[in-house]
């Protein structure tokens, strides 16, 4: 896929996959597109979750202009969840760095990243402050394997380790990306996963 001809540009993504709300909670199929900023911080994820036959949850995930925010509403009319304050905009931040991988240009052109040495040989990225950081863990190849932070909030006041895993590295029309991806947080009774999700294609969109 080669660059688009203007800037600034969006990369849009759309997935399909299943997701929980609990370690003891059914797996939920939803489909979804994420667009992604190229040269700045920022992304929304607008998802729809099936979590009965008749009852479908809309779910926007979203970093913008600065903050970070969550809403998700039945049919996309009935409130479920809100959820703003700089937990949200720290935790989103670091959902757009460990999502790098689908959005790998932003690593050279998006001026807002920081890059440094990791843990266990991975590339830690940080957005404004250090402790809004996820480790980039590449294999041999160079390709990003996984992503990994322990500062990112599971609930006010409490943090826990996060991490996301990349799979089945393909070329979507020019751009090499991992066509599939699990997230967990890793916790004191074991390891929680809510998310897995398959990458289904991609293509530019203008920003505006």
């Amino acid at each position: 896929m080669p660059s688009p001809p203007g800037a600034p540009y969006r990369l849009l993504v759309e997935q399909e996959g299943e997701f929980r709300l609990g370690a003891d909670r059914k797996w939920m199929p939803f489909t979804a597109e994420q667009w992604s900023a190229v040269h700045e911080v920022g992304f929304c994820w607008h998802a729809r979750v099936r979590m009965a036959p008749l009852v479908t949850v809309v779910v926007e995930d979203a970093f913008e202009a600065g903050q970070g925010r969550l809403d998700a509403k039945v049919w996309g009319v009935l409130p479920m969840a809100h959820g703003r304050g700089p937990s949200f905009d720290r935790g989103e931040a670091q959902r757009y760095l460990a999502e790098l991988p689908w959005n790998p240009l932003a690593v050279l052109r998006n001026r807002e990243l920081h890059f440094g040495e990791g843990e266990g040989g991975s590339v830690r990225v940080w957005f404004q402050e250090p402790q809004t950081y996820v480790d980039l863990r590449p294999d041999a190849d160079g390709d990003v394997m996984s992503a990994y932070t322990t500062t990112r909030e599971i609930e006010s006041g409490k943090t826990a380790p996060w991490e996301g895993f990349c799979a089945d590295y393909t070329n979507f029309e020019g751009i090499r990306m991992p066509r599939r991806a699990e997230v967990s947080w890793v916790l004191p009774e074991g390891r929680f996963t809510y998310y897995r999700g398959t990458i289904t294609s991609c293509r530019w969109v203008d920003q505006d």
